[in-house]
């Protein structure tokens, strides 16, 4: 277990420095919040690219639930107004799942649903 936690910090390392963050806009902004896939149709061992965008007041961060038991998320200091970026996941197995994002400020949150559906090659 322990040697995952190198991995996993290396990722969420690259995820942060490749998600756009803007802080530099102040005052209340509607909350909104879009997660999208591509392809949604895909085999097993393909990998799937999750774009993520939103706006909100005081943005703390987007995870992003795959469906299959694996998440992946990024975390601002709380004062960013638009957060947007990528993800790339691969599905192990077939079959259909819901990947679920969820935009989460320091007062509300906004999820949004994709299905991808997984065959085997």
């Amino acid at each position: 277990m322990k040697a995952i936690w190198p991995a996993l910090a290396l990722t969420a390392l690259m995820i942060v420095g490749s998600a756009c963050l803007d802080d530099s806009i102040t005052g209340t902004r509607t909350l909104t919040f879009s997660l999208s896939a591509d392809p949604t149709s895909t085999t097993v061992g393909q990998t799937v690219t999750f774009r993520y965008e939103g706006t909100g007041t005081r943005i703390q961060g987007v995870v992003v639930d795959y469906g299959d038991g694996s998440v992946d998320s990024v975390f601002t200091p709380g004062t960013v107004v638009e957060l947007e970026g990528n993800f790339v996941h691969e599905y192990g197995a077939s079959g259909t799942f819901q990947a679920v994002g969820r935009l989460e400020t320091v007062q509300a949150f906004l999820s949004d649903t994709v299905t991808i559906q997984v065959n085997t090659p």
